[in-house]
């Protein structure tokens, strides 16, 4: 009988100082509690913390900033009123410490009692730190949320689109619309003249006052092969995980441009002129979206918008190029190369937006972190936040910010500033409306011209 006592006491010790070396102490509401130390992975990477994430109550809780910037959120603190603001694609989430009440896209929603936001003070490594909970952030932003008892871990993983974007921010190249829409005089192109822009070297006393319709070869209801598909998912999981020479090649980078230890300047410092690429999204057999009616392709609409740009940022001398002219396809991989062996400084690539809600509308702007891709040298937001707020002016439609997007090759893979900007939703009938209307264009173009223009005056530096 001893002897099975003094077992069982072993053992219980054993378990005991198993679970400590997992356990640390923190400080929450001037409550002190003992918390268990958790691994977690984002699509099968470690979240690296400098604070560890931790199990309290059955609930994983991480860093508000660490796990933002690894889902590719955008996060803005108010430290008079304990709130934080997390944007991400078509959601927003208001989180307010201490409290169980918490807004999703503006809607009131509670969560349960054991997954209340924190301010927690870390007691050994004697720093504080705004914890979240994991499962309800990445779950409500469309992860996947898995938890591996015996490994103490937690693991989120994206649901990754066959495209060149992930699931909400890729275009939805929808299949033909076979109903009647009632409204099929909104679809119809608002023209103005028949005059055609040829060459993207003619250099034109006015903008021109195309429509849709001058655009050549239109080429209707095709779409990117399996093979395209395959390659662009490929391209979008594996962000410079393959730094062999001939895929670095692909992209106009060599290894140097990998190894060269990162230095992130506020400005953009030019020798010259300022050197611009324009990239109108998608063309050739990929359409991009598609109006419901299937009559418009934001293809074509991209490529108006960035052949008006081009015209007149060249009349003003400046140094621009567009990597395309007409409705052909272009690999996703030759437009970054585009701009990286040319030593461009700023890329704008140009799209249209569309959402399986057709009430979602308006304008955002997209880029990736310099503190996600290794290669960048400048800050990205920037320049994003200068077309946004042009954009909008210009406009006046529904502000869906800027947002981090660090899936996306264009931006990925350029070692300029970047940005993508989607200009409207094809899929809402009053923004189509909008977006096969002369006027309407021309004020996208100005808000672009105008944004570009902002950024140069702020932050180029000669």
């Amino acid at each position: 009988m001893k002897k099975i006592l003094l077992i069982l006491t072993v053992f219980a010790l054993l378990i005991i100082s198993t679970s400590a070396k997992n356990s640390f102490p923190v400080k929450i509401k001037k409550k002190n509690y003992n918390v268990n130390s958790c691994n977690v992975k984002i699509d099968g990477k470690d979240l690296q913390t400098t604070y560890n994430a931790y199990v309290k109550d059955g609930r994983t809780f991480v860093p508000i900033r660490e796990i933002t910037e690894a889902l590719g959120a955008d996060v803005l603190w108010d430290n008079e009123k304990k709130t934080a603001l997390i944007s991400m694609n078509d959601k927003n989430i208001k989180l307010q410490i201490g409290s169980s009440i918490v807004f999703v896209n503006d809607e009131k929603t509670k969560i349960d009692k054991n997954s209340v936001p924190a301010l927690v003070d870390y007691i050994d490594a004697k720093g504080t730190k705004t914890m979240v909970p994991l499962r309800f952030l990445s779950e409500t932003f469309g992860y996947d949320v898995s938890w591996d008892q015996d490994k103490f871990l937690a693991q989120v993983n994206s649901y990754k689109a066959d495209s060149i974007m992930d699931k909400d921010e890729k275009k939805l190249v929808d299949k033909k619309d076979n109903t009647t829409n009632k409204n099929d005089k909104k679809t119809k192109i608002k023209k103005k003249d028949n005059k055609k822009n040829k060459t993207k070297k003619t250099k034109t006393k006015n903008p021109e006052k195309n429509s849709l319709n001058n655009i050549n070869s239109i080429v209707k209801n095709q779409y990117q092969s399996k093979e395209e598909i395959k390659e662009t998912k490929y391209l979008t999981e594996k962000i410079f995980e393959d730094e062999s020479e001939s895929a670095l090649k692909a992209v106009g980078l060599d290894s140097e441009d990998m190894e060269k230890k990162q230095v992130v300047n506020e400005n953009l410092y030019v020798n010259g002129k300022v050197r611009i690429i324009l990239d109108p999204g998608h063309g050739g057999k990929d359409s991009g979206a598609n109006s419901k009616d299937n009559k418009v392709h934001e293809k074509d609409l991209t490529l108006l918008v960035a052949t008006k740009l081009y015209n007149r940022l060249l009349e003003d001398g400046m140094d621009v190029s567009i990597t395309r002219t007409r409705d052909e396809f272009i690999k996703l991989q030759d437009r970054a190369s585009l701009a990286n062996e040319t030593n461009a400084d700023i890329f704008l690539s140009i799209h249209i937006n569309s959402s399986e809600n057709t009430n979602a509308s308006g304008i955002e702007v997209l880029y990736a972190s310099e503190k996600n891709i290794k290669i960048k040298s400048t800050v990205q937001k920037y320049f994003a936040q200068e077309l946004q707020k042009s954009l909008l002016k210009e406009t006046g439609a529904v502000n869906r910010g800027i947002k981090n997007r660090p899936a996306i090759i264009v931006l990925n893979q350029t070692k300029t500033v970047a940005a993508l900007a989607e200009l409207g939703f094809i899929s809402n009938d009053e923004e189509l409306s909008n977006l096969t209307d002369d006027d309407y264009i021309d004020k996208l173009v100005n808000g672009l011209y105008n944004g570009i223009y902002s950024y140069i005056d702020k932050y180029v530096k000669y």
